[in-house]
């Protein structure tokens, strides 16, 4: 049997070594890793997905309504203004919030055990324990980020509509600095959940020490998760591509037809099931840029701060672990 070797997360990496790290730490916790994301993030995912096929299969409905009566206001109308539709909306945002908070903390909680316990036989009910003591802390900092969000497209819309005001063609040019700035801020947070996480900070704590870290760094921290996160939506829509055919097909045969033909309940279990599929798998792919995230703040940390080689050198003289504990970590 295959000996079991913890990684170090305390050393500098290149991209490549960032890469095999993330990947190598999916290899050896693949089981467990997925086990819990699906146990503890699963529930609300599952139901989020089914609301939001009910929800997809209701819109092309009136899509294919409104394409045969296309001055046909009243569909559209009574849609938009119906009970359903605003309980869908709101259901879906409740529990894809929760969803993406039960998934990133399941995530980061796993690689802080796996750091503290040097092994990969980790129970879903030690990750549970912690996902549910640092809930309120991932739950404030998302609602934080999006308050933050929509504070910095306020602020930046601003000179949108100055330059605007200048001249039309000033636009594209203010949307594309827009653009730049508010792609430029979300990286440079991109490591303030896992220094949440990891060195238990607060929130401001955290964004400050997330930009100081990335400071320099900007770009292979860019690369890094352009890369993880074009890897996770290619795998995750690759299920999705019959459901796309099929739609596609019965929207053009509905539009050449001279009567509209509902979908069936068939028709619509299919909807559900796909979008369940998908949603469950890109809940397990969000590991790839949450890993990878993880690998470059350690990877930064060492890089600026040396605190693994400093820790070597504060323990240099103590007694190595056992033979006995090492083997048992197979």
């Amino acid at each position: 049997m295959e000996r079991f070797s913890a990684i170090d997360y305390h050393q500098e990496r290149d991209f490549s070594k960032k890469l095999n790290a993330t990947f190598e730490f999916i290899r050896q916790n693949f089981k467990s890793l997925v086990k819990s994301i699906l146990v503890i993030a699963g529930p609300p995912v599952l139901i989020a997905s089914m609301i939001i096929g009910s929800f997809m299969g209701e819109f092309f409905k009136l899509i294919q309504a409104t394409t045969l009566n296309p001055g046909d206001t009243e569909t559209i109308q009574s849609y938009f203004t119906s009970v359903g539709f605003w309980l869908q909306l709101v259901l879906m945002m409740i529990f894809f919030g929760v969803s993406s908070v039960m998934t990133i903390a399941t995530i980061n909680n796993y690689i802080v055990l796996y750091g503290e316990k040097q092994t990969n036989q980790i129970e879903v009910s030690e990750v549970w324990e912690r996902v549910r003591s640092s809930f309120m802390m991932y739950f404030t900092t998302m609602f934080f980020f999006f308050l933050m969000a929509i504070a910095m497209y306020i602020l930046l819309i601003i000179p949108v509509v100055l330059l605007a005001a200048v001249s039309p063609g000033l636009i594209v040019i203010g949307m594309m600095l827009m653009f730049v700035v508010f792609f430029y801020l979300t990286i440079s947070v991109s490591l303030t959940f896992i220094v949440r996480t990891y060195e238990r900070k607060g929130f401001l704590d955290s964004i400050g020490r997330s930009f100081k870290l990335v400071q320099g760094k900007w770009w292979s921290t860019f690369g890094l998760i352009v890369v993880l996160y074009l890897i996770m939506m290619v795998i995750s829509y690759i299920p999705m591509m019959p459901w796309y055919i099929m739609t596609v097909i019965s929207t053009l045969h509905n539009t050449s037809s001279d009567t509209l033909q509902t979908p069936t309940p068939m028709g619509e279990m299919t909807t559900i099931i796909f979008f369940v599929l998908y949603y469950m798998i890109q809940m397990v792919l969000a590991t790839l840029p949450n890993i990878g995230i993880a690998f470059q703040y350690f990877n930064l940390v060492e890089l600026k701060e040396a605190k693994g080689l400093i820790n070597k050198i504060d323990t240099l003289g103590e007694t190595p672990a056992s033979t006995h504990e090492s083997e048992e970590q197979y």
